[in-house]
C-alpha cells in the first residue's frame, strides 16, 4: 500500500497518531523558538521562557488536536465536548509527568532529570493514545 494511503488508512490510527504527535512536537519547538526570539529584551528571560512555553503549547495542543480529531480518529464526536476531554486530558498528561520526573529524580538526585523524563513521556505517550482512542475521540 502506498504511504499516503497508509496515513489515510482507518485501521492504521496508531501509525497516524504519531505522525500528529511528531508534527504537533515540530510545532511546538519552533513556536517556542520564534517566540523566544520575538520577545527577547521586552522583558525579564524567565518570563519570556515561560510566555514563549505557555503559548507554544496552546499552539502544539491545537495543532495536535485537531489532527488527532480529523486525521488520526476520525472522529464524529462532539468538537466541543471532546476538545473539552483532550484539554483535561493534556493537563493530567503534563502533572503527571512532572510528578513521575520529580519523584524519580529524588530517588536518584545525581542523576540528570532528562533521564526520568524520557521513559516518563515514552509510557504516557501509549496511555495517551488509548485515552485518546477510548475515550476522547
Amino acid at each position: 500500500m502506498p504511504r499516503a494511503l497508509a496515513l489515510r488508512d482507518p485501521s492504521r490510527p496508531f501509525g497516524r497518531f504519531l505522525v500528529s504527535s511528531v508534527t504537533a512536537a515540530a510545532v511546538d519547538l519552533a513556536a517556542f523558538g520564534a517566540l523566544c526570539a520575538v520577545l527577547d529584551g521586552t522583558m525579564p528571560s524567565a518570563a519570556v521562557i515561560l510566555t514563549a512555553t505557555v503559548a507554544a503549547r496552546i499552539l502544539s495542543s491545537l495543532v495536535n488536536y485537531l489532527c488527532n480529531y480529523a486525521l488520526v480518529f476520525h472522529s464524529r464526536a462532539s468538537r466541543g465536548r471532546s476538545a473539552v476531554k483532550y484539554g483535561a486530558l493534556t493537563a493530567a498528561k503534563t502533572l503527571c509527568s512532572a510528578l513521575a520526573v520529580a519523584a524519580l529524580a529524588a530517588l536518584a538526585p545525581e542523576a540528570p532529570e532528562l533521564l526520568f523524563k524520557i521513559p516518563v513521556d515514552t509510557a504516557l505517550f501509549f496511555v495517551n493514545y488509548l485515552v485518546q482512542k477510548h475515550f476522547v475521540y
